[in-house]
């Protein structure tokens, strides 16, 4: 059988956005705004049912982030029972953002931790159930 070809370099593949299964996409948006610091990149719909919120333009400390929400609601295969977990590198001092979300209120489920393989971590659920884990290099 022949070499499959490396379709990723091929095509250029440079991000990901994950997609969030969210309760109401504008509330959920304001939620990463207000409270963990992103910017709205867009809500669509009338009324709004899908979102996304990214954080970092310049490249300086990687490449941005952008996390897509996307408004559910409770039929099978909708993604009521779905859950997500993402992992946002932090470039700067993620003590520091563990210590600012802690003064916002924001659900903690893991705390701060220093990890075996170079990883300073910790990790929020935010509204929705989602895990968001926050990870910087030690």
């Amino acid at each position: 059988m022949p070499a499959q070809p490396d379709l990723g370099t091929q095509h250029q593949f440079h991000g990901v956005q994950p997609v969030l299964p969210v309760a109401d996409a504008a509330r959920a948006a304001r939620y990463f705004r207000d409270v963990l610091g992103f910017e709205i990149d867009f809500i669509a719909g009338e009324p709004p049912s899908y979102a996304r919120v990214k954080k970092g333009d310049d490249r300086r400390h990687g490449d941005p982030v952008y996390i897509r929400l996307w408004q559910c609601t409770g039929a099978p295969g909708t993604g009521a029972a779905w859950k997500g977990e993402i992992v946002i590198h932090v470039g700067h001092d993620v003590d520091g953002l563990y210590d600012a979300y802690a003064r916002r209120g924001v659900t903690i489920i893991e705390p701060l931790v220093s990890q075996p393989w170079g990883l300073r971590e910790f990790a929020i659920r935010e509204p929705d159930g989602h895990v968001l884990r926050f990870c910087g290099y030690t």
